[in-house]
């Protein structure tokens, strides 16, 4: 295990004690005119479908029995469906980002199991300035516990917005959010390829604020060292690195010609062998692979990466290259089981976010899996590109939560502020120079929040 390893683990356990440098927006604004760009226009509000599931339903059941009996890499499901209630309330949250009107979709008619390593051609995917149509979008593992609770709790999410319509952004508006497993082998490479556009293009920071920043995916490592103690074990830990996560997905499309969106890593999926992965195989479509015996990434897309800062609470340059020490054992923690319990047991927004975030729980389990330089340290972990994609299971299941009960939890703040003071929905939430700051009662809602820009749903 790496130091940096050691220390995430132990600030999750003891609540972040360690304070670290601060960057403050108002001295580094002058160097961002482009930093808060205004976010694209959402395209305009189309009737909605008679029909809910031709939107958002997962698979037709056909091609799930399909998926069932040939798909090797599978999902844990048989144990842990039965953790779902059927008198379990299901209500939707709505869950935004900003869309143009074209999403790639996938037909469940076209849509073919993927292998352990990769799904190319597992989707047939229309091209993605495409405008959408009335299709199923398919998964390529048989759904989890947690899958089918997200299914099942779409209705809420439809009904809900009947009632309180968000303007522009409507579940045929929504981008959608999808699983690394379930993209094609060119959906991945076009994330990847916009990952790396990010780490080519300078860093927006005005010289000496962050010397260890050289690029724009260096500002948002950056941004998290330096805001770590006040985002983390707080009030707005959820809201902040939904924020952060959108800006980024942000960033890739407008700066990097992405014409995808944000996509999440569901744990079950890979729980039993996560180094085997999509997401870690190694191959030209991975994330890149694990260490050998604490030594750099070798293989992969981002075997030649530069991590530039920390570790710790450090801005200084350090170049050194990626490391991981991908853990079985921390993957256990993040099986759908777990988090099916915990979105269906937490009654409140601070016993959700609370037990996320204890040392064996969901958040830290899924930082651990990934180990190593930067991946194990609680400053400088959205250093490594894996950690997008865990934030992005974050929130998805901070979405799914918000779902069961829509009209409480769009509006649920709970635990301190890092100063100490109670949490509230008028609270700042600040990410520096990446993006302006706003109250954390806008962060709340992924369809229609932050003033229309959010606009999108998961998978």
């Amino acid at each position: 295990m790496h130091s940096a390893f050691y220390l995430f683990g132990a600030l999750l356990l003891t609540g972040a004690d360690a304070r670290c440098v601060k960057i403050s927006a108002s001295t580094t604004s002058t160097a961002l005119p482009s930093s808060s760009s205004a976010s694209r226009s959402l395209s305009s509000a189309t009737e909605p479908s008679s029909t809910l599931s031709s939107i958002i339903l997962s698979s037709a059941s056909s091609t799930l029995s399909s998926i069932a009996s040939t798909s090797s890499a599978g999902a844990s499901t048989s144990t842990s469906q039965s953790l779902v209630s059927s008198e379990t309330s299901v209500a939707s949250s709505s869950e935004a980002s900003t869309t143009t009107g074209s999403q790639s979709l996938v037909s469940s008619e076209t849509a073919a199991p993927s292998s352990s390593a990769s799904t190319a051609g597992a989707s047939t995917s229309t091209s993605s300035t495409s405008v959408p149509t009335a299709t199923n979008y398919a998964r390529n593992y048989v759904p989890d516990v947690v899958d089918k609770l997200r299914d099942s709790s779409m209705s809420n999410l439809e009904e809900y917005l009947k009632q309180n319509p968000s303007g522009k952004c409507t579940l045929e508006t929504a981008s959608i959010r999808r699983e690394w497993g379930d993209l094609s082998d060119a959906e991945r490479e076009d994330y990847i390829a916009a990952v790396q556009c990010l780490q080519s293009k300078p860093s927006l920071f005005e010289e000496g604020v962050a010397p260890g920043a050289k690029s724009r995916f260096d500002d948002f490592v950056a941004v998290h060292i330096s805001m770590t103690d006040d985002v983390h074990f707080v009030s707005q830990f959820l809201s902040w690195h939904r924020y952060l996560l959108w800006t980024y997905e942000k960033a890739l499309r407008e700066d990097c010609g992405y014409t995808g969106y944000q996509p999440y890593w569901n744990w079950d999926r890979y729980a039993k062998d996560p180094e085997n992965s999509p997401l870690f195989n190694g191959n030209s479509t991975s994330l890149s692979g694990n260490s050998v015996r604490g030594a750099c990434v070798t293989s992969g897309p981002f075997k030649d990466m530069k991590v530039n800062l920390g570790p710790g609470a450090s801005l200084r340059h350090n170049p050194r290259c990626l490391k991981r020490d991908i853990s079985k054992s921390w993957a256990s923690q993040c099986t759908a089981d777990k988090t099916n319990s915990l979105i269906t047991r937490s009654t409140t927004i601070a016993s959700f976010q609370d037990t996320m975030q204890s040392f064996n729980g969901v958040h830290g389990g899924g930082h651990f899996t990934i180990g190593g330089d930067p991946g194990g340290d609680l400053h400088a972990s959205n250093g490594d590109p894996a950690f997008y994609l865990h934030h992005g299971m974050i929130d998805r299941i901070w979405w799914i939560w918000q779902m069961q009960d829509l009209p409480t939890r769009l509006a649920a703040v709970g635990g301190r502020t890092s100063q100490g003071r109670p949490g509230s929905l008028d609270e700042d939430v600040d990410i520096s120079i990446l993006g302006k700051s706003v109250k954390l009662g806008e962060l709340l809602n992924t369809m229609g929040g932050k003033g229309g820009d959010f606009c999108y749903i998961y998978l």
